[in-house]
Formats: structure tokens, C-alpha cells, sequence
């Protein structure tokens, strides 16, 4: 203690001077309008600075949830979008020209998901309490995604089209030619299309899509584009190689597929197999 105020006293004309600036200071910003005026503005610029600072480092920090809310209200309005639906409160509900219910569409979020096995799962936070059933498709609103293998009330398992034993017929969409869509394990952003008899005339950027004959999805559901084609060796059959429209290794909501006919279509075909036997 001795020592500070040694100190203070050694120094005491620094501190005096310092102090009488502070008083001379406040008596020119105080009684001075320009300079007053001149105080408040720096003050309030500054200020504003600090808090604007502050609001970005804000903003910074609760980005992610912005973002996922932002990206959660984007895919439910691009599958209306693409999908020309009405949506009600848990599905989004598509019918045909005349009004006939075609397909409703639970929308639900993924929870789970692998893209680098040799066969790959998604899992999904909808189960059988929200209609889910095993063998609907699910898509997302830029592409195909899989088919539900395994149900429990409140979750799902999606068979990833990116798993060897997934199969889906699709077509070439300006011809309609069409084959069978099958992963190689080699890439989760390219898949083959094999057993194509007549591709007609096929260019690099062709579009890949769904076709009426796969019951798991509507038509025209976007799969992808041709990259490179060749004919197989020793046979009449093309190989198309495409690249997936669906980011599978950022899949965040994605819609299950249900075929409101489909029990009614698959009654019909097993009734004409057993006739024919």
C-alpha cells in the first residue's frame, strides 16, 4: 500500500493533468452544442456498431436452426409444387384430371442413413401409427429414394435405392425406353440401368424417370440423368450409367408413398395369375 501511493505521489502531475482533461472535456461537450452534438453522434455510431457486432454473432450462432426450419418449409412446398397436391394436416393427398384419389404422400424426417455400405438404410421417424406400411415408396421432391422394409408404430426402415437387392423399372423419359434400375455398390451418386432393349437415339443429360409399371411410385418421379451409355457385350441390351437427382448424402425430409389403388391392382393381376395356372 505504501508503495501505490509513493507512486501516486511521484506521478501525481500525470494524474492531475489527466483529470483536469477529463473536467475541461466534459465542460466543452456539455456546454458546446457542436461539440455536444458532434459526442452524441460518434456515441450513437458506435454504439450502433457494438450492437449490430453483436446481432451478427447472433445470427451466426442460431444459423443451423434457421436453417433447418427454412429447409423443412422448402421441401414441404416443393413437393406441392411438384407433385400438384393439396395438402391437409398429416399427408399431402395428389388425384387425377377427373378428381379420382390417386396417391397420398406422409411426409416425414429422416433420423437415420447410411450412403457408403455395400447396402444402405434409411430410417425414418413416421411409423404404422402415421399409415406407414411396408413396400411404399418413398421420394423426395428432386428424386427416388428407396422402398419401407421394415415398420414399427412410430418409426420406418427404407431399403436406400442405393442397396444391390432394390429394383425399380424406369423409363427414359423423352422415349419411355425402359429398364431396370440396379446399384453396383460403387458410387451413392451413380446408379445403372441395365437391360435396355431400344434406347433409340440417347445424349449425355437425358432424363431418367419413374414409370406406371413399378407400383411403389407415381410416373414421371425424377431418378436421374444419363451420363454414359454402351451396348453389353454379346447381347441386344443397353447399360445406361446415371447420375441420382437425390443427394443422398444430405437427405433431411423426404415423402413415403401411398397407392391408394394398390390393392385393388395387385387383387386384379394375382386373380388373372391364378386363372392362368
Amino acid at each position: 500500500m505504501r508503495s501505490f501511493f509513493l507512486f501516486i505521489i511521484r506521478h501525481y502531475a500525470v494524474f492531475l493533468f489527466g483529470l483536469l482533461e477529463l473536467i475541461s472535456l466534459y465542460f466543452v461537450f456539455t456546454y458546446n452544442n457542436f461539440h455536444n452534438t458532434f459526442f452524441i453522434n460518434s456515441a450513437n455510431g458506435v454504439s450502433g456498431n457494438v450492437l449490430n457486432t453483436y446481432g451478427n454473432f447472433q445470427e451466426y450462432f442460431s444459423l443451423k436452426e434457421v436453417n433447418d426450419s427454412l429447409m423443412h418449409e422448402n421441401a414441404l412446398l416443393r413437393e406441392q409444387l411438384l407433385l400438384s397436391a393439396i395438402p391437409d394436416s398429416s399427408s399431402v393427398l395428389v388425384k387425377d384430371s377427373l378428381g379420382q384419389p390417386l396417391y397420398s404422400y406422409i411426409p416425414a424426417e429422416v433420423i437415420g442413413n447410411s450412403f457408403t455400405e455395400p447396402n444402405n438404410y434409411i430410417t425414418l421417424n413416421k411409423g404404422s401409427n402415421d399409415g406407414i406400411r411396408e413396400n411404399m415408396g418413398v421420394i423426395t421432391s428432386s428424386g427416388i429414394v428407396g422402398r419401407v422394409v421394415k415398420v414399427s408404430p412410430k418409426f420406418s426402415v427404407v431399403m436406400s435405392v442405393l442397396h444391390s437387392q432394390f429394383v425399380s423399372r424406369v423409363a427414359v423419359q423423352k422415349n419411355n425406353s425402359q429398364g431396370r434400375l440396379t446399384w453396383e455398390g460403387k458410387s451413392p451418386t451413380h446408379i445403372s440401368v441395365i437391360q435396355v432393349s431400344e434406347p433409340g437415339t440417347l445424349n449425355k443429360g437425358d432424363s431418367v424417370v419413374t414409370t406406371k409399371i413399378s407400383p411403389m411410385f407415381p410416373p414421371d418421379i425424377m431418378v436421374g440423368t444419363v451420363e454414359s451409355f454402351g451396348k453389353d457385350p454379346g447381347s441386344n441390351y443397353y447399360t445406361l450409367n446415371v447420375r441420382l437427382s437425390t443427394k443422398f448424402s444430405s437427405l433431411q425430409f423426404v415423402y413415403v408413398v401411398n397407392e391408394l389403388l394398390q390393392k385393388e391392382r395387385t387383387d386384379l393381376e394375382n386373380s388373372a395369375t391364378d386363372a392362368g395356372n
